[in-house]
Parts: structure tokens; sequence; C-alpha cells
């Protein structure tokens, strides 16, 4: 259990670094690139979609193809609408990943231009790249990594103006010199900043081994970070080497999770929680059970599916609303309310009152006030949370139940706080 929890920590970890580096605002640009040059194969599915995969051998492409049909039955399960026209571009080991590509030359594409210029191009990509380094500076803190060092193993949504770039560096196979001069030019850069009118989404997934490179980077920082004698080194080593497939398998449930998660923002009309919570239910359940051979997985994930569309279908007939308006402090009134109350797992709560203020601490996180916005009924600072004390049939407080955006939970009083 230990170990399945670790793969799927490091899996979810990358997974949010992929998210970080999803959809940056589009320019409205009339021009619009073509990847006819590039020759991508496509497979047909249901009417009018149609999946184009850019591959360099046949083995990416046959993993690609089944890759693609897998998360494409995944998508129709949760929309059942057509997924429109897709891109898969599969890496290449000497190829640079396309944020590291995109780094290399914003300065090249923000010191050339205009200052209005330099206004689009800060929408068209610096959001994308501050994403990138705040994942960049966690990972840093976590493992004594920055994300650059483990780039080539992050699958990514590819928005028009970073797939155009993409597009002009591998046709000019990635040399300097040349994607300097390309990008330079006004009617090339045109290009770069223009949405792609040829597909409703495109990804990027690293080359499939991408993942044994990324493990001999990290393990030795690691290592130094925690500062591992020989004997612990040893068997962390031997650890990795054992278990190496279940952490193969989590990454292919990362590269899937943002397939699905891009496809998902270009159909149906799904707002951003439902989605969100689509995705993640989504990953779980292709993370890896503890078993050494991955088992099948297609089923498992289409019931999380159905399991989570109903889970958004109630939450839809009473969604999480932030209070506005909160009430002034009574502090008296809430005697009755202070007691030690747990989870349905046994984490523990505490509601007491300390220095003039009515106060909620789970476990051992630091306290947080709450506000009265009605006679039972409070909020915290932020106002991202809300608590309502419950009472029995005798009028006295035997549960709450704590709120907050997509999610509910009850707990249960199990020690009064009696007056002092």
């Amino acid at each position: 259990m230990r170990l399945r929890s670790s793969a799927s920590k490091f899996a979810i970890a990358l997974h949010i670094a992929c998210i970080a580096l999803a959809h940056p605002s589009l320019a409205e640009v009339s021009y619009a690139p073509s990847l006819a040059e590039m020759h991508p194969e496509t497979i047909e599915l249901l009417e009018n979609d149609k999946i184009s995969i850019l591959a360099e051998s046949g083995a990416q492409r046959r993993y690609a193809e089944r890759f693609s049909e897998i998360v494409y039955e995944a998508v129709f399960e949760t929309t059942g609408e057509p997924a429109g026209k897709g891109l898969v571009v599969i890496g290449n080991a000497k190829d640079p990943h396309p944020i590291l590509l995109l780094k290399d030359y914003f300065e090249t594409l923000y010191g050339a231009e205009s200052e209005a210029e330099k206004a689009n191009i800060q929408i068209l990509f610096g959001k994308t790249l501050e994403e990138f380094e705040k994942g960049s500076q966690e990972m840093k803190k976590e493992v004594g990594l920055d994300l650059d060092s483990v780039a080539h193993v992050v699958p990514m949504p590819l928005e028009g103006p970073i797939l155009n770039l993409y597009q002009i560096a591998k046709q000019e196979n990635f040399d300097e010199s040349r994607i300097n001069e390309r990008i330079q030019d006004p009617d090339s850069f045109r290009r770069v900043a223009a949405s792609f009118e040829n597909y409703d989404w495109a990804v990027y997934l690293p080359p499939k081994n991408a993942i044994d490179k990324a493990l001999k980077e990290i393990l030795p920082a690691v290592m130094k970070k925690e500062k591992m004698g020989f004997f612990k080194r040893s068997l962390v080593r031997g650890a990795v080497a054992t278990f190496k497939p279940l952490i193969r398998d989590a990454m292919e449930g990362v590269r899937k999770s943002t397939m699905y998660d891009a496809i998902l923002a270009t159909t149906g009309d799904l707002n951003d929680g439902d989605r969100a919570a689509l995705t993640g239910a989504y990953l779980e359940s292709l993370m890896p059970r503890g078993n050494l051979i991955p088992g099948k997985k297609t089923d498992r994930s289409l019931e999380a599916i159905r399991e989570q569309k109903r889970k958004n279908a109630e939450y839809a007939k009473d969604p999480y609303i932030e209070p506005t308006e909160t009430l002034p402090l009574d502090l008296p009134a809430y005697a009755s309310l202070e007691g030690e109350y747990e989870t349905s797992w046994g984490q523990p709560i505490r509601i007491y009152q300390d220095e003039g203020a009515f106060q909620f601490r789970r476990a051992e996180n630091d306290p947080r006030k709450l506000l009265p916005v009605g006679d039972r009924l409070f909020t915290v600072e932020d106002r991202k949370m809300t608590i309502e004390f419950l009472a029995d049939e005798t009028n006295r407080i035997a549960k709450a139940e704590i709120r907050r955006e997509r999610h509910r939970e009850t707990i249960n009083r199990i020690v009064r706080i009696e007056p002092e």
C-alpha cells in the first residue's frame, strides 16, 4: 500500500504540473497554420471525429493509436458527444519538450516586438510560463530538482500558439539559428500566434520510456536531499528497479488524464468544477492498485466516470454558495456548540472559544475563525467553508455539517466542552 501511494503521489504531482501548463489565452489572429508538411496519420472514430497522430516510427504510432482509443472511449462515456478533431504529437528523446522550447524562445519573441505585440505575447505565453515556474519551485522544494530536469516526462495540452511554435521548430529540425530566423519574420510569427483551425484540441505525449530517464535523475536528488547513507540508497534503488512497472503504470494514467482533460475542455458544456472532478476521478481510477503487472483498467475508469457524473448531478441540485454577509459575534450564545468532534474516519476536530474568537481546528492544523451567518451556521474568513451545527430530537447539538466547494461531510460530536 505504501508503494502504491508513493507511485500515485509522484504521478499526481506531475499531473498538477501538466494542468498548470494548460489553456493559455489565445489571441484572435486570422492566420491558420497547417500540419500538412508533417504528414500525420489519422485514425477514424465516430462520424466527424478524427484523431491525427504525429509520430516518427510505426511503434510510436501504434502506441498512440491504442492510447487515443482508450481515452476517446472515456470521453464519449463522459459526454456522449463528438470529441471533434484532435491531434496527438509523440515526442522524441532527442527533441526538446514544448515547454522548454517555449522558454528558450520566449525572450526572442518578446524582445523583437513593439509594446503592443509584447503585451500580446505575454497573453499568449506568459501565464503558461508563470505556472511552469511555480510548479518548478514546488518540485525543487520537494525533491531538490527543478521541473526543467524532468520536463521530458510531462504531457501537456498544445494550445494553438505553442503547437505552432513546436511545428516551426520541428520543421527546422530544432536548429536554433533557423528557428530564430523564422520566428523573427513577421508572417512566420503571425502563424505562431494564430489559433489552429485544423484541430479542436491537441496534446503532446512524451516518449514512452521517458520515465526511465527521469528516475535516473530524480533518485540521486532525492537521496541527497534526504541525506541517505549507502544502505538506504541501495534499498531505494532496489525498490525502484523492482517496482518500476508501477511507476510507469502511474505515468500512463497521468498521460491519459491529461488528454482526457484537454478533450473535455473543448467539448460539451461542462463547467470547470465538473470537468476538474471528472478528470480527478479518471486519474485516480488509472492509478496502480499495488500489482506489479498492471491490470485492465478500462472498466474501472468507466465506472469511476459514471460515479463522478452522478456526484456532479447531485452537486448541481444544491451547489455550495459562498456566504457574503456575516452577523455580529455573540460568543456566549455559542457555548452549546463547543466540543470535540470527529470525522467518519476518526480525525479530531475541535470547536472552541479563544482570545475573543470562535475557533475551528482540524487535527493539528492551524485554527480558523468562525464567523456567524445564521443561528447555527458559520463560515470562515475566506468564505471557502461553512459549518452548520445540527441538533438531535432533544435539541442537543449532536452533529455538524461541513461544506466546501464540491465537498460535504458530517462530523459527530463526541465530547461537549462544559463552561468553566
